[in-house]
């Protein structure tokens, strides 16, 4: 079993989390966004309009997350591992868009950093 420790970073579709700093992605609203700071959420992705992915770059300083929960499947997968950081774990616990997709490895692990 996988345990996410002090000072690692975590992302799923509904949230991007550094456990001493809060933060959220797969939000499509500004009203969800608006309740997420409310909550205490330092960084809000809305991935309507912004790319979680370069998002996530950039508040790790380009290293990526320690773990991923993706309940999405399919389409996010590739998107999903280009956030991870080089030792990432990432845990797919569901498939609401869909089961089928192609992964680029042809660039890895040098993509991942």
């Amino acid at each position: 079993m996988s345990k996410l420790s002090l000072g690692e970073t975590f992302h799923d579709e509904q949230a991007f989390v550094q456990i001493h700093r809060g933060g959220s992605s797969g939000i499509g609203s500004e009203e969800k966004l608006a309740a997420c700071k409310e909550l205490g959420t330092d960084v809000c992705i809305n991935y309507k309009t912004e790319d979680f992915v370069t998002h996530i770059k950039e508040e790790t300083g380009g290293e990526g997350v320690d773990v991923i929960l993706d309940n999405i499947g399919g389409p996010y997968l590739q998107r999903n591992l280009d956030s991870l950081n080089v030792d990432g774990r990432l845990f797919i616990i569901g498939f609401m868009g869909g089961t089928m997709t192609q992964v680029n490895l042809g660039c890895y692990p040098d993509c991942a950093r």
